[in-house]
């Protein structure tokens, strides 16, 4: 498996952190923006039409019929996303960089490289308790569960045993925070890397994220057995002025957004911010 020098990787459980800040670090330094998480429900498509009988099954059960299933059936289910997300990735442009984060990352994944100096593979992890609170609102899914807290202690000890760096993000009181311990990490990575520098270039990469989530949410909505209404779902977007010290997170609904949601549509910006 290919490394991807010029992706720096953000693993983590759920409701860990490493979302908002792989976005923050994107637009801190200029870099493309892709989650693995903005993909789920691509995958589970590629998976079904390859003939992955794990994502058939999965996808055939109601949502009752998943919350029933043993640790061990859920496990047996789980339908293997590596190769799919290395797929995504080499598919991208080598500059700028890339910011990555997903839950599917696992050392293994990311290469043996990204753990040696100049480290760009970090894992966040935080109480399930912390987790679940980051979680709420965002539609479905959570945390503290069986199958979740498994992920998640499978997760450490394969982080664990390859020497790779956690970050523990349970105190950070802010993103920022979690952003910076990333930054005293990974500094030697970030320094060396290609990023983009005029204005319009930067917006269409903050674009393309906030994009990604509206596309994320909606082809979720799209399943047969979703029940979640798109007045109910409100997530985080970026801010697309483009400054480059702008942090603006703007809290809308999946509503707020035409469809389909494209390059030319009104730019999304936080109160006071411009062109």
């Amino acid at each position: 498996m290919t490394s991807l020098e010029h992706v720096l990787w953000i693993g983590g459980p759920s409701g860990s952190g490493k979302t908002t800040a792989a976005r923050l670090l994107a637009r801190r330094y200029g870099f493309r923006w892709h989650s693995s998480d903005t993909k789920t429900w691509d995958h589970r498509d590629r998976a079904i039409a390859a003939g992955d009988q794990r994502a058939i099954i999965w996808e055939s059960l109601t949502v009752a019929e998943r919350s029933a299933l043993s640790l061990d059936q859920t496990r047996q289910l789980e339908h293997d996303r590596r190769g799919l997300t290395l797929e995504d990735l080499a598919a991208l442009p080598d500059r700028p960089s890339v910011i990555t984060d997903g839950t599917p990352f696992t050392p293994d994944v990311v290469g043996p490289d990204a753990l040696r100096p100049p480290v760009h593979a970090v894992w966040l992890f935080a109480d399930a308790r912390i987790r679940a609170a980051r979680n709420r609102g965002r539609g479905w899914g959570g945390a503290g569960g069986p199958a979740d807290l498994d992920r998640a202690a499978r997760m450490a000890e394969q982080v664990d045993a390859a020497g790779g760096t956690k970050i523990i993000t349970n105190d950070h009181e802010s993103a920022e925070q979690t952003v910076d311990a990333v930054v005293r990490v990974c500094a030697d990575w970030l320094h060396d890397q290609p990023r983009a520098t005029s204005t319009e270039e930067r917006r269409a990469l903050i674009r393309e994220g906030n994009a990604a989530i509206v596309g994320q949410y909606r082809a979720g909505l799209a399943r047969p057995w979703a029940t979640t209404r798109p007045e109910e779902i409100v997530r985080a977007f970026d801010c697309e002025c483009a400054a480059p010290g702008c942090t603006a997170l703007i809290d809308l609904p999946l509503t707020a957004f035409p469809e389909p949601f494209g390059p030319d549509d009104p730019l999304v910006l936080a109160p006071g911010h411009g062109r």
